[in-house]
């Protein structure tokens, strides 16, 4: 058995030079020494004991250059302000840590587990506000060059985190914040028998496909992770595809180290690094089998990776989209977005976001498509309408997997897929109001039955709209800061008309969870988008005074120039306070093209414009999370976009920049039917 004692050294230089005067901090460790419980505890007659033999000794040594040492011991007066822990972990379930003393402004944690087994230590923060560092390391030492990972504040992204050791011993350390919390999180821990090099040979077929993880997902890969995969490949002609989420690869040089995963691949050493983003390697063989190494180059290490495995077509790696080579996806060809960075999924397009005639490549506007009435020479389309076609970007896709041309065929009242799944889930997008912000007009009640006002104490803070009897969608950005990321602190009013005044058809909900998307970037807003779990089903969409927008699917077409509707209880001038009433302003889509003009290359494909270019109508302060929706001709109101943000309000050649719902829609879906 050993153990360790850790005390602050401060030692001077014995004749001070001009100017010189240093002081250092060193840990010593005391080994080949019995180790008894009552050693942990920095109060007991035996540590007292032995740390007064051990300062006797550090005082009596003179180093080089007369160096004299002053040993200051923590936990052995009584004005200690330290605090020590020691667990011995032999279960393989998690066993409660027992917490720091919060009056004092640190704490360490010694973790042993038997030798051949690895620690996981849980971490969960239980507060939704605090400014508190834990510091993990892969040694019986705090030293920086086995630091696993440090954890700051409360982190409302990750409030449970797993993090592994490499070996039986594991250093927590706990630095308080600013301010006294107290229980700001809890620790437990566990011992796992230690894993040997994973290696796995995969013999994938034309079809084939798969998910790799790293060892101990979704917690933390150890420190000395060592992971080999071996892929067969059936034929020469195909590729395989490595499909990471907020994860990516980079050609690294070989003096660079990997803090967050090295990869060997084809003789590439490459490494990785968290984004928000998707991410796809994609690897051309020369020979029927690779294979892919992933190795924790350095102590420190991150959450742990998830990746799916594909195989394509060289001749053909993205059938009916464009290969964006920057980062390696499938995107929609010359649909009016520039989803790839370098936008050239967009050039060199005969018709943007348009119909293309067969026979003479003439362009058609996408709502006379299907329409009864020929615009191409031949009426090519106006062919094909009721039948299933071949499968692209623009076409609607049933639930049996069939392809229509006819747009937007969605809740239209019109059967059209074969299994009629086109008119399922269509009780939305409806108002009893019959009646056909910045400009705009006050709203009647019932007018936007979806329109949702989220409040803090009584205070509105952003709107929000109904997707479904118990989810509402509004902005990231609502939410992002510490103190408003607690569902707790939110309540949601339906059917809401005045803000300062009760009606007796509008319902009061609590807040169950919040969902911000994975990707959400406060720098550039984009993937703006957050959903908001009701503690239960809103009875006002029983008695019709709250009705869903509907959720436009990814096909959904959305062109320029149609007219739609923003609502919301924002200002109604820049700079100006909230509107007591609810109020509604029309404005246009515009392109992205446009929009671009407008704002430079900070808009993203997940951004959608609207306004006009006089300006004069627009969202302002206050509507933010606010419902966009468009009207299709079959009356039901599809939410468009959330919004977002923008160069203040209503001002000429500056449109409102909203969340575009249909490249978040499987997102949505994905977080509403999760368990």
């Amino acid at each position: 058995m050993f153990f360790s004692f850790f005390y602050v050294t401060e030692y001077r230089v014995w004749t001070l030079e001009p100017r010189v005067q240093q002081q250092y901090t060193a840990y010593l460790t005391i080994l080949n020494r019995n180790f008894s419980t009552d050693l942990s505890f920095h109060n007991s007659p035996t540590f007292k004991n032995e740390a007064k033999h051990v300062q006797n000794t550090v005082s009596r040594t003179r180093g080089f250059l007369w160096i004299l040492f002053h040993t200051k011991i923590y936990s052995i007066s009584d004005h200690e302000t330290y605090c020590y822990r020691y667990q011995k972990v032999v279960s393989s379930s998690p066993v409660a840590l027992r917490g720091p003393e919060t009056f004092r402004p640190s704490c360490l944690w010694h973790l042993q587990a038997d030798p051949g087994y690895q620690l996981e230590l849980h971490i969960e923060w239980l507060l939704p506000e605090c400014r508190d560092r834990l510091v993990v390391y892969d040694s019986l030492t705090p030293s920086d060059h086995r630091l696993i990972t440090s954890v700051y504040g409360c982190s409302r992204h990750e409030d449970v985190v797993r993090v592994l050791s490499s070996g039986e011993w594991m250093t927590v350390v706990w630095k308080q914040g600013l301010y006294n919390y107290k229980d700001p999180f809890s620790l437990s821990a566990q011992a796992w028998t230690q894993q040997g090099k994973p290696g796995t040979v995969k013999h994938l077929t034309e079809r084939a496909q798969g998910t790799l993880r790293t060892p101990f997902f979704p917690s933390f890969f150890p420190p000395n992770t060592n992971c080999t995969w071996t892929f067969v490949m059936p034929s020469a002609e195909m590729g395989l595809a490595l499909e990471f989420e907020g994860y990516e690869l980079r050609r690294a040089s070989y003096n660079h180290a990997c803090t967050q995963g090295q990869w060997i691949i084809q003789n590439r050493r490459l490494c990785g690094t968290r984004v928000l983003q998707p991410y796809c390697e994609r690897l051309l063989l020369l020979t029927n089998s690779t294979t892919v190494v992933m190795t924790s180059e350095v102590s420190l290490t991150g959450p742990g990776l998830q990746l799916r495995y594909s195989i394509f077509n060289i001749s053909d790696p993205c059938p009916g989209q464009f290969l964006c080579t920057p980062n390696g996806l499938c995107v929609p060809l010359c649909d009016g977005i520039k989803d790839c960075p370098n936008g050239l999924d967009e050039r060199n397009c005969v018709c943007v976001a348009q119909y293309k005639c067969p026979e003479d490549s003439q362009c058609v506007d996408y709502y006379k498509v299907c329409d009864q009435y020929p615009d191409c020479p031949e009426a090519s389309d106006e062919m094909n309408c009721t039948d299933g076609v071949e499968c692209t970007d623009m076409t609607y896709i049933c639930s049996d997997g069939t392809c229509l041309k006819k747009p937007n065929p969605e809740c239209d009242s019109v059967t059209d897929c074969p299994d009629a799944s086109d008119e399922n889930q269509c009780d939305c997008g409806l108002r009893q109001f019959s009646s056909r912000i910045v400009g705009g007009t006050e709203a009647s009640e019932g007018e936007w039955p979806w329109q949702a006002s989220l409040q803090v104490r009584g205070t509105h803070i952003c709107g929000g709209a109904l997707i479904s009897s118990q989810w509402v969608a509004s902005a990231a950005h609502c939410f992002y800061d510490d103190r408003l990321y607690s569902p707790s602190v939110w309540t949601v009013y339906l059917g809401k008309l005045l803000l300062n005044r009760s009606s007796p058809t509008e319902e009061v909900a609590r807040v169950q969870q919040i969902h911000l998307h994975q990707y959400y970037d406060d720098e550039s807003h984009d993937y703006d988008l957050a959903l908001l779990k009701l503690d239960r089903p809103a009875y006002a969409v029983l008695t019709g005074h709250a009705r869903p927008a509907c959720l436009p699917p990814p096909t959904h077409q959305l062109e320029p120039g149609l007219l739609c509707w923003v609502t919301g209880w924002g200002a109604q001038q820049e700079g100006g306070k909230a509107s007591n009433m609810l109020q509604k302003v029309d404005v246009r889509l515009v392109s992205e093209e446009a929009c671009i003009r407008s704002y430079g290359y900070r808009v993203t494909p997940r951004m959608l414009c609207a306004g006009y270019r006089s300006g004069g109508k627009d969202a302002c302060q206050g509507d933010s999370g606010g419902p966009l929706v468009c009207q299709e001709p079959s009356g039901r109101w599809f939410l468009a976009g959330v919004v977002s943000w923008g160069a203040g309000c209503g001002r000429p050649d500056f449109y409102g920049v909203y969340t575009r719902i249909t490249r978040l829609t499987e997102w949505i879906k994905k977080v509403i039917n999760s368990p």
